[in-house]
């Protein structure tokens, strides 16, 4: 959470857990109690809006969650109920367009016109921007690039079909992989996660070389997949796998390049994200002011 000035730049934070299982109520009483003591803090500025990142679908102009796996909400009317505690409108967006709005606002993908940005987690998140707005689709439910084919019949995917991207290029299947492939065989540690991995990839163990090889591939698919659909001008990654720089850049680039159709041609930048965390935060704001038409502090 932050607080978000007419310049996009966060200028006050804060941190919290979301504790999905407690409940749609406790979760949105719990941010509103963050966004007042961050006020505060900050001296208690006047805000014009606010701004939230949500995963899953979404009803913007209703300002609903209509169904959202991740944190398990349905039909949740959450800008109705977070306008009650701030006194200001809230707008909701989905948290990969946030994320892509904000790289594309003040970090990554400034001074492009055409970006899209690729968010690499649990699963993947993607964000279009055109012209600097946001890509949405007829439905408002565009951007669902972690569910594109890229094998038929493959592994089976949390929205049940098989193959998705997310499948053999989030963090998850990276991990995944890595503990088939013995990566971490031998290791005494209580949580297997990114950083351990690309620790064991930095010692040159040769089972996480040829892990991280197949997975530059698959990033390099879908990336490609993009690129040849759209054409963009940029790609920004983002998530973990991002701080990784050119250890993943080098070999997703060589690899898009043998993919694309127009191999001959200039094809869009790969660049990793600026901002990590603080990209969705001043999307979301600025998301919010496009919407009421305010251009002071926001959240």
């Amino acid at each position: 959470m932050g607080l978000v000035n007419d310049r996009h730049e966060v200028v006050e934070k804060a941190e919290g857990l979301t504790c999905c299982g407690e409940g749609p109520a406790a979760v949105i009483g719990r941010m509103g109690r963050m966004a007042r003591e961050l006020l505060h803090k900050a001296g208690n500025p006047p805000i014009s809006c606010a701004g939230l990142g949500c995963p899953g679908v979404l009803d913007r102009e209703a300002g609903a969650v209509i169904y959202s796996n991740n944190i398990r909400w349905q039909q949740v009317y959450v800008c109705r109920e977070l306008k009650e505690q701030l006194k200001v409108p809230v707008y909701v967006e989905n948290d990969a367009n946030c994320a892509a709005m904000g790289e594309y606002l003040a970090g990554a993908g400034r001074g492009s016109r055409q970006m899209i940005m690729v968010t690499f987690g649990t699963g993947i998140g993607g964000g279009i921007i055109f012209d600097g707005r946001l890509y949405l689709g007829s439905h408002g439910n565009a951007n669902i690039i972690g569910h594109t084919l890229i094998e038929k019949g493959g592994r089976e995917c949390t929205c049940k079909r098989k193959g998705c991207w997310e499948c053999y290029a989030s963090t998850r299947a990276l991990l995944l992989s890595a503990e088939k492939a013995g990566v971490f065989n031998g290791m005494d540690e209580p949580e297997l996660n990114g950083r351990l991995f690309f620790e064991v990839l930095k010692a040159g163990q040769e089972a996480a070389l040829r892990v991280f090889d197949e997975y530059t591939d698959y990033v390099a698919e879908g990336i490609a997949d993009l690129i040849n659909i759209f054409d963009p001008e940029r790609i920004v990654i983002g998530g973990g796998v991002s701080a990784q720089g050119e250890r993943l850049l080098g070999p997703v680039r060589e690899k898009v390049k043998q993919k694309v159709y127009f191999k001959e041609m200039e094809t869009a930048q790969i660049v990793c994200s600026l901002l990590a965390n603080d990209a969705a935060i001043i999307g979301a704001a600025n998301l919010s002011a496009q919407k009421y038409g305010q251009n002071d502090l926001s959240f």
